[in-house]
């Protein structure tokens, strides 16, 4: 993946791993996405949640995995992309700085994802939506909406014990997924 920028707001995007993040820089990247699942996910996890351990991430990053979108030279969001099987891939972990909302990061990256995928073959993304059966959660209402709108189809809902059963006992609220998918 070369540079690619977005004139609109100077949004630049890069391989997390090409990029050579300093410990600044990575740190950053790590809180923005730290930060937006445990918002919005706080429902379902309780209150600390972390989505995924630095450890498990540097991982990411150092299989080429992450992209990350910079604004004027700072680190205002991510998302993480994996082959899944045959021509199906996926995407995770898709941030954006609060601070920064509406500007079309979370778009861009998700745009981005989609030609990396596309490139090397890829014909379907399948992602997954976490979301709790009881109540509403209005960014999850928000971000159901908004990934229609970039084009992917709710196909199905699958329980959390079905995926992750060893996560289960951590649920503060029986959760599902909501799996859409979109052809490339």
């Amino acid at each position: 993946m070369g540079v690619r920028i977005c004139f609109f707001y100077m949004l630049s995007l890069f391989s997390a791993n090409q990029f050579r993040l300093t410990d600044e820089q990575f740190e950053r990247l790590y809180q923005i996405i730290t930060h937006a699942y445990e918002e919005t996910e706080k429902v379902m996890w309780g209150e600390g949640y972390v989505r995924m351990e630095r450890k498990e991430f540097l991982k990411c990053i150092d299989r080429d995995e992450v992209i990350i979108a910079l604004l004027g030279g700072k680190i205002v969001g991510g998302i993480r992309y994996y082959h899944l099987k045959d021509n199906t891939w996926s995407f995770s972990l898709l941030a954006a700085d609060f601070n920064e909302k509406g500007k079309g990061i979370g778009r861009k990256l998700v745009e981005e994802v989609e030609q990396i995928i596309k490139s090397k073959g890829g014909d379907f993304i399948h992602i997954e939506v976490l979301r709790p059966i009881k109540e509403k959660v209005e960014a999850k209402e928000v971000i159901s909406q908004w990934y229609k709108r970039m084009g992917y189809e709710l196909v199905k809902e699958i329980s959390l014990e079905d995926l992750y059963p060893e996560k289960i006992d951590l649920l503060k609220t029986p959760s599902v997924f909501d799996c859409y998918l979109k052809k490339l």
